[in-house]
């Protein structure tokens, strides 16, 4: 169970997760060895799922990000598993959901140009378990994290 310190750790974690022991202590007011097994406790207990660098849109050129709508043909587990589990392994789906709505699933695609998009909707979309799709493509991007309210 977490307390109110493992969630102070968490919510600084997600701002800078480089910090180090003695900057997180002087944060929460415990020790560096204290605050050393408590990530230790949180990366243990799978609260903390990766340790990851967000690169910056500079270094990774021109890249085209989609907003993809996906509606299902069928909703029968057996029909979609396979294409659920190709999304899922996918490195051009960056963030994928299944959501509520006239839709069924919601892809954020990041690919190097609109051929390679294309590509993408052929391999994945344009199959008999998608009735159809629909893609806004990002024009810029305002923000991009996946920090979580902690509080």
């Amino acid at each position: 169970m977490m307390d109110l310190i493992d969630r102070r750790l968490l919510a600084s974690l997600q701002r800078d997760n480089l910090q180090t022991a003695e900057r997180l202590a002087e944060q929460v007011h415990l020790s560096p060895s204290a605050i050393a097994r408590r990530l230790r406790a949180l990366r243990a207990s799978g609260a903390i799922a990766a340790d990851v660098s967000v690169l910056s849109e500079s270094v990774l050129g021109g890249l085209l990000t989609a907003v993809v709508h996906v509606q299902l043909e069928r909703h029968i587990p057996h029909e979609t598993a396979g294409l659920r589990r190709r999304l899922a392994v996918s490195p051009a789906v960056q963030l994928y959901f299944d959501i509520a709505g006239p839709f069924d699933v919601l892809l954020v695609v990041v690919v190097h140009d609109m051929d390679e998009y294309n590509a993408f909707t052929a391999e994945f979309l344009e199959t008999e378990a998608v009735r159809r799709f629909e893609t806004a493509m990002v024009k810029k991007r305002h923000k991009a994290t996946l920090a979580a309210p902690i509080d």
